[in-house]
C-alpha cells in the first residue's frame, strides 16, 4: 500500500523544492540532473505511475517511492518490477529509494527479477533521532540562518523520526519553529505552511483541535495573513456597495468575492486544491471552476 493521501501530497510539495534537497534532507547523497516521467509500463504490461523518476550525475536512474506501511511481499514485487522496468527502458543501473514513516530501521533488500540482481534501498524516518533534528534546527534558528531546501526537508520530516513525544505533539512543535524560522521568500514559507496543514489533517483528529491548529497557522502565515487582508478590503466594498443592494447582501457580497480572489492568488501560487478548500471554506468544485476562468 503507498504512502496515504496526506503524506503523499507534503511529500510531492517537498519534492518541488528540489529533488536533491530532498534526497540531501532525509540523508541520501544522490544528485540529480535530469528528471525524468513517472509513467512507466511495467514488465506485467500494466501502466503505473512512479512516485519520483531522475537520473543521477553518476547516471543512474533513481526512483523514489514513498511508503507509510511496512514493506510486504507484494509490495517488494511491484518495486522490483518498477526496477526491472526502468532498467530495460534505459538500459542504465537503477536504484531504489522507499521512504517510510512506519519502518523501525533502514534497510535494503536485494533481489534477483527477471535474471537481473536489483536492491531497495529503505530509508526509515522513524530510524532517525527526532530530538537531535529539533536541536539542530533549533540552533539554526539562533544563529539566525536562511533555512534551504535540505534545512526545510529535515524541519518537515522531524513530525516522523523516533521521539517520546507523538507526531501531533512533534507537529506543534514543528509549526512553532517554522514560525521562527527565516526562509529566502514568503512563498517558500507559504509552502511549508500548507505542507504542515495537510499533516495536520492527518494527524489532529478532534474538529475543535484542528481548528485552533488552523488559527495559529493564519496567524503565523504571510499567505493567510493576506487573506485575511484581501477578504477584509473587499467585504469594505461590499459594504459600500451594499448601501443600494442591501447592507447584509453587500457584506456577504464582498466576503465572498474576498475569498474568491484569495483562492485564485492561491491558485497562482500552485497551492494544492484540497489545502485552498480547507483555508477558504470553497468547494473543490468552485476551485477548480475558477482554473478555467
Amino acid at each position: 500500500m503507498l504512502i496515504s493521501q496526506h503524506e503523499d501530497k507534503s511529500f510531492k510539495i517537498l519534492i518541488d523544492f528540489a529533488m536533491h534537497d530532498f534526497l540531501k534532507g532525509i540523508g541520501i547523497d544522490e544528485e540529480i540532473i535530469v528528471p525524468l516521467p513517472t509513467e512507466l509500463m511495467a514488465t506485467n504490461c500494466m501502466n503505473r505511475r512512479l512516485d519520483y523518476c531522475g537520473l543521477s550525475r553518476n547516471y543512474e536512474i533513481i526512483n523514489v517511492e514513498f511508503q507509510s506501511t511496512v514493506l510486504s511481499e507484494e509490495d517488494e514485487i511491484r518495486i522490483f518490477d518498477y526496477a526491472s522496468s526502468l532498467f530495460v527502458k534505459f538500459k542504465l543501473p537503477v536504484k531504489t529509494f522507499i521512504i517510510s514513516t512506519v519502518e523501525d530501521k533502514s534497510r535494503k533488500i536485494e533481489k534477483w527479477h527477471h535474471n537481473d540482481v536489483f536492491t531497495i534501498y529503505i530509508i526509515s524516518l522513524k530510524d532517525k533521532d527526532g530530538l537531535k533534528a529539533l536541536n539542530n534546527i533549533k540552533s539554526k534558528i539562533r544563529n539566525k540562518e536562511t533555512f534551504n531546501g535540505e534545512n526545510i526537508v529535515s524541519l518537515i520530516s522531524i513530525v516522523f523520526m523516533k521521539s517520546d513525544f507523538t507526531e501531533k505533539e512533534l507537529l506543534f512543535k514543528v509549526v512553532d519553529l517554522t514560525n521562527k524560522a527565516r526562509f529566502e521568500s514568503d512563498f517558500v514559507k507559504d509552502q511549508v505552511m500548507s505542507i504542515l496543514l495537510i499533516l495536520g489533517l492527518k494527524f489532529i483528529k478532534d474538529k475543535e483541535e484542528l481548528k485552533n491548529f488552523g488559527d495559529i497557522m493564519m496567524e503565523s502565515s504571510h499567505l493567510l495573513s493576506f487573506v485575511k487582508r484581501t477578504s477584509g478590503d473587499l467585504i469594505e466594498e461590499g459594504r459600500k456597495e451594499g448601501k443600494s443592494i442591501g447592507i447584509g447582501e453587500g457584506v456577504e457580497l464582498g466576503r465572498k468575492d474576498g475569498i474568491i480572489s484569495v483562492a485564485k492568488r492561491m491558485l497562482m501560487r500552485g497551492m494544492d486544491i484540497d489545502v485552498i478548500s480547507e483555508l477558504t471554506g470553497l468547494s473543490i468544485e468552485e476551485i477548480n471552476s475558477l482554473k478555467e476562468k
